[in-house]
C-alpha cells in the first residue's frame, strides 16, 4: 500500500508566509518535514510488519527512502509498500479479507489518528523552529 503523505499542519499556510518574510529556505524545510514523517510511519510499518514476516516479501517492499515529489509548489513523499515490488499483501493486512481479519497495527501505522497526530505534530516543529532559528 503506497500512500503520498503530504505537508498538513493547523497553521501551515501562515508558516509558510513567515518563512518566506524571513528569507527562510521553504523548499529545504519541506523536505525535511517530509523526510521526518516518512521516518515516523515507515517506523510504525516495520513494527506491523514484523508478525507476518514468513517469507520476508512485503517487508522487502517497504519504502524505506524518502524521495520527496514536487509537483509545482505542492510536495509528497511516498510511505507504505511497494505493489510492484511485492507488497500486494500489505493492503489484505490493513484491509483485511473476508477469511481474515485486518491487522489492527498495520492500518494504525499509516491511518490511525495518534498516526496522523504525531506526523502534523513533527511537521509543525520543524517549521516553527526554522521560524524561531531565523527570527533571532
Amino acid at each position: 500500500m503506497s500512500n503520498k503523505v503530504y505537508l498538513e499542519f493547523e497553521g501551515f499556510d501562515a508558516a509558510i508566509a513567515r518563512l518566506n518574510k524571513l528569507g527562510g529556505n521553504v523548499k529545504g524545510i519541506s523536505e525535511k518535514a517530509l523526510k521526518k514523517t516518512h521516518q515516523i510511519i515507515t517506523k510504525k510499518a516495520e513494527e506491523a510488519i514484523t508478525p507476518h514476516n514468513e517469507t520476508h516479501q512485503t517487508e522487502k517492499s517497504l519504502r524505506r527512502e524518502a524521495e520527496i515529489e514536487w509537483v509545482g509548489t505542492t510536495a509528497s513523499v511516498k510511505t507504505g509498500f511497494s505493489i510492484g515490488e511485492g507488497g500486494l499483501a500489505s493492503i489484505f493486512l490493513m484491509y483485511g479479507t473476508p477469511r481474515m481479519k485486518k491487522d489492527q497495527k498495520m492500518y494504525n501505522a499509516f491511518w490511525s489518528k495518534s498516526t496522523q497526530d504525531e506526523v502534523r505534530q513533527a511537521q509543525k516543529e520543524i517549521f516553527y523552529n526554522e521560524i524561531r532559528r531565523l527570527s533571532d
